[in-house]
Parts: structure tokens; sequence; C-alpha cells
């Protein structure tokens, strides 16, 4: 199913399914007027309003091969979507470059987004001009981020129960308040180990236990369940048990296979007798030697191979009681190479003693049923890795994406900025300010400055919507405290006003400025767009033109290949459902 803001309402007597508003429209008109790309606009951001705040709803993403997403995270709902509006494209393109330059926010510019370009319509309507709004939402843009960037906060990384309370303020919702409060702790003292330093710092997420079962693990966690055979059932088929524990072992890694060569061609070996047979024995014996040897003879307890070992050599290395890790992901592996001074080789051969890592201890272990190793005591950088805990899958998954965006958030609070209130408190104020400063500007965009106003408290006016408190009732109560000099009042959990720092509801100051910086340069593009071409029709003229002016041209290098990627975001089209 696919958005479209040109979809045609069905029929009377048809069902009225929830994801009916995302079907294509099948009569849609060959020019497309300005304005038309306001619509997919205000249908982007009602779709999302429901999952906004603490207090949202996820939405279940279905593609066409029954796979499931739940999630009520912005930039997952959008990706998930198929949409048809060109303007519905350039929102999604707006909020991916929001969730991966600050990492949060990305339902807020959607919202913000849509206000605008009502407003905008409505102004329109009215007899504004497009450039005169486009104007005063610049003017106001540079306002609203001014203000945002005086009412901040600094942070540092050392005011631990202010960063605990951005990140329980990030994850407020998802849990109760006791879970909510441990994963904003672990979150913390997690990024405080690496010194913020997200590239010493992996999240993992394992189905089949609670959520208060997340733990941070001081080291390098590697997901062993790639491996092709159990390690424990292996090494006693052998007679050797390998320890769960060993302690400073030396660590060689083989950035590539370990595995016999292959044969280039299918080929047949003949033998006459039992001495040709014993001849070919010993060869494989010799290849299977020279991968083994070269480990062996460098003295490593354990061997790290980026991609896969031949279970034959698996067999040998436990026989002689190595450890292999085959299938290692790529930035564990080049973690492994830092923390522990490894020297990473293309094939066994080129071993030797300094291309040793060391480390104090790795333990064997299992989390649910995935078993796991730990690779602690790192000598030459620290490193961290969070193991998160869901009932299910989708549970832990979407644990992961929270908890990835409630780290973000930490990062942006101590090198962004600072931080401001949440809860909606510093787009109140902001709106009231530039409210203020309205009145100054002496021609015509003094409207749209006006308007943009009304449209920043879309944010409070939705998160007490979704509280079920009474968006009217709370917007007055709060624009009074405001404007009486309390600007710190936000929406709580509730759905009241009340005075978010003393409830340690705070957020980082780039998440507000950089939702107000890219939701008014989107507003402003398409504002700036007056029509919508046939491309097709475009480059048919373009060559016709090249034709009539050079005959003598090659017309086919006048012709434009089709953008055959613009309407396959990556992924799946995903069907919307509630």
């Amino acid at each position: 199913m696919t958005l479209n803001s040109s979809s045609t309402p069905r029929a009377a007597g048809q069902s009225d399914h929830p994801a009916d508003r995302f079907l294509s429209a099948t009569d849609e008109p060959d020019g497309v007027e300005r304005g038309s790309q306001y619509p997919a606009a205000k249908l982007i951001a009602e779709t999302l309003s429901t999952t906004f705040g603490p207090n949202g709803l996820d939405k279940m993403l279905i593609d066409r091969s029954g796979t499931v997403v739940v999630s009520n995270t912005g930039s997952t709902v959008l990706d998930g979507l198929e949409i048809d509006a060109p303007a519905g494209r350039v929102i999604r393109d707006a909020v991916e470059a929001q969730t991966s330059r600050i990492g949060d926010g990305s339902t807020t510019i959607s919202l913000l987004v849509g206000e605008l370009l009502t407003a905008a319509s409505d102004l329109i309507d009215a007899g504004l001009h497009p450039i005169s709004i486009v104007d005063g939402y610049m003017m106001a843009g540079r306002l609203a981020a001014d203000h945002v960037s005086a009412s901040s906060m600094p942070t540092s990384r050392g005011e631990t129960t202010r960063l605990t309370n951005i990140a329980t303020t990030a994850i407020t919702g998802r849990w109760d308040a006791d879970a909510s409060r441990q994963l904003g702790r672990i979150a913390v003292e997690a990024l405080e180990r690496v010194g913020f330093d997200t590239a010493q710092l992996t999240l993992h997420a394992y189905p089949g236990g609670g959520v208060t079962d997340t733990e941070h693990v001081d080291g390098i966690l590697v997901d062993a369940d790639v491996s092709s055979t159990d390690i424990n059932m292996e090494a006693q088929a052998v007679g050797h048990d390998i320890p769960r524990v060993l302690s400073d072992p030396s660590i060689a890694l083989v950035d590539g296979t370990i595995s016999l060569p292959e044969v280039g061609a299918p080929a047949t070996i003949s033998v006459s007798d039992a001495d040709e047979l014993d001849r070919v024995y010993d060869y494989e014996q010799q290849q299977s030697d020279s991968l083994v040897e070269p480990v062996l003879a460098a003295e490593a307890d354990v061997v790290v191979c980026q991609q896969a070992i031949d279970d034959e050599i698996r067999t040998v290395f436990i026989r002689h009681g190595v450890l292999p890790v085959e299938r290692t992901r790529r930035d564990e592996f080049n973690a492994i190479a830092r923390a522990t001074g490894a020297e990473a080789v293309t094939k066994p051969s080129d071993l030797h003693p300094g291309a040793l890592g060391k480390t104090s201890e790795i333990c064997r272990r299992s989390v649910g049923s995935t078993p796991v190793l730990t690779i602690t005591g790192l000598p030459h950088e620290t490193h961290a890795s969070v193991v998160l805990r869901g009932g299910t899958e989708h549970v832990a998954e979407e644990t992961r994406r929270i908890i990835d965006d409630c780290i973000q958030n930490l990062r942006q609070a101590v090198h962004g900025g600072g931080v401001v209130p949440g809860g909606g408190a510093t787009w109140m104020s902001a709106a009231l300010h530039i409210k203020d400063h309205a009145p100054s500007v002496d021609d015509r965009s003094q409207l749209a400055v006006t308007q943009f106003a009304d449209a920043m408290e879309v944010v409070p006016r939705t998160l007490a919507k979704n509280a079920g408190s009474d968006p009217i009732e709370t917007l007055s109560t709060m624009r009074a405290k405001h404007e009486a000099g309390n600007a710190e009042v936000g929406v709580d959990l509730s759905g009241l006003p009340q005075d978010m720092t003393t409830l340690g509801v705070i957020e980082p100051a780039a998440v507000v400025s950089g939702c107000l910086t890219t939701a008014v340069e989107t507003a402003v593009t398409l504002l700036r767009i007056d029509d919508v071409l046939d491309a097709d029709g475009a480059d048919k003229t373009d060559e016709l033109s090249h034709s009539h002016g050079n005959n003598h041209r090659d017309n086919h290098s006048s012709t434009h290949e089709h953008d055959h990627g613009a309407g396959n975001h990556g992924g799946y089209p995903w069907a919307l459902s509630h």
C-alpha cells in the first residue's frame, strides 16, 4: 500500500479500513497544481501524531512477505511506507537527515512541517504570496532557534543525575518508571565508560527475557550464534574441553576465510591402490596443517576469523585447545583489533607472535538462547556493550531502537549545546517569543511569522491530546503560566501543565534546534515549488529541441535516464495498520 495525497474516498458501502487512505488514486490528473503537496504533509503528520510523546501508540508495519515491525519511531514508520506523493518523499528525506545527524526528533519534524504547510495553504488562499510566507517562516525560524539557544542549560559529562534525567525523558512511556530509570542509568554508565564516544559502544538485542534483564558489559560482546557448530558439542566429540573462561588469552585475527583451497572445476580423483589413497589423505592433511600450524606456532589461544572457518579446521583447533570464532561482525572485528592490539592478517600463514593481541579474560556464556563471547579487561581501548532484552524479537529490536535514540540524546546534550525543558515547554516559550516579535515586522510576512508561532504549539497540543487531556484547556493554562514568567511549564505524563525542570523532564537543545532548522528548510523548499512537471514530457521536449537545433548531433546524448530509485526508498513497501 502507498501513501498518496490524491487518494480518492471509497465509494459508499465499501469498508472503511484505516489503511485505505494510503491506496493510490486510480484517476490522478496529468498536471499537478500549486498546493497539491500540502495535503501529503498533513497526512504524514496525522499518521505520526498518535505515536508522539510518552503516551504515543505504536504502528504495525507489514510488508508483502508478511514480515511485521512494530514501532512508534517516526523515521522507522516513514521508511517502511511506500510514499507516492513527491512532497511526502521530500519530508521523508528530511526526517532521515535529522535521524542521521542528530538521532531524535523525526516525528516532531513531520508534525511541524504539516502544520507549517497547512497554515501556508490558508495564507495563500487569503492572497498572501508564497515568497512573503517564505520570508516570514525563515525569520521566525531564526528567532525560535536563537531563543532555544538562549534558554539552554550547559551540561557536562560529569553531571550524572542530569544525564540520567535526559535518558529517562527519552524513553519514558515505553515502560514503567522503574524500568525507564534503570535503562536510562545503564545508557549513561555505558557512555561515561567510553567517554561519550559511540564508536566504542555497541548495542545488542536478544529475545527471551524482560526489559529489566538489560545489562551493561564492560568490554566487547561477540554474537557467536552465527557459528555453524556448537563449540561444547564439538569439544566433547574430539575429547577436549575448552574452558568457559580463558584468562590472559592471546588472540589471533584473520581477516578472511580459513578454508582449504577450492578446486576451480569439478574433478574426480581416481586411485588404484591403498598407497595412492594414503597419498591423497596425506596431501589433504598437509593443506590443513598449513592453515592450523601457524596459529599453533604463534601460541594463540583464540582465533577470530571475520569470515568462515572450515568444519575440519575448527575441529583441529578445538583438539589443540584453540577457541575458533568465525563470521565475526566487521565492527566487532575492528573493535577487537583496536582494543587488544592485535594485527589482523589476511591468511594464517602471515601470523607471528607479534601479531597477537592480549586481553584479561574471554568468557563463553549465553544470553537467552544465544551463545555469546565477552572480551573484558581490554588493554588498548575501552569498550562498552549494552545487552538489551525483550520478551520477543520484535520487542527486543524496538528496545534497541529506543535506546539508540536515548544514547544520541545524551551525546547531543553534552556536545550539542546543553538541555532545555521538555514536555513542549520550550516550544511554547519560543512560540510566545515569536508572537511578541511579530508586531515589529512591517510587511505582509508578519502574518506568516504569527502563523509560524501558532504552528509551534503543535508539540504541546499533541502531547496533551495523546495523554487524554483537553488540548485547548492545557494550552490555555500553559500560555498563562508562561506569560506569568514560568517558561519551564510543559505537559507531564498525565497531560497536565507542570514545571518540567522540577520533574526532571529535560531534552537536548540540539534536538529542538535541529527540528526547527530542518522543518523550516523543508517547508520553504516545498513552498517555493509552483508546479510539478511530468519528467517524461520534459525529456521528450528536451530531446526534440536538441534535434531541431542540430540535426547532426546524436539525439541519444540529450535524453535523460529515469531515476528508477525515486520511488524505491530502501527495504520493502509496507502496509500501515493500527
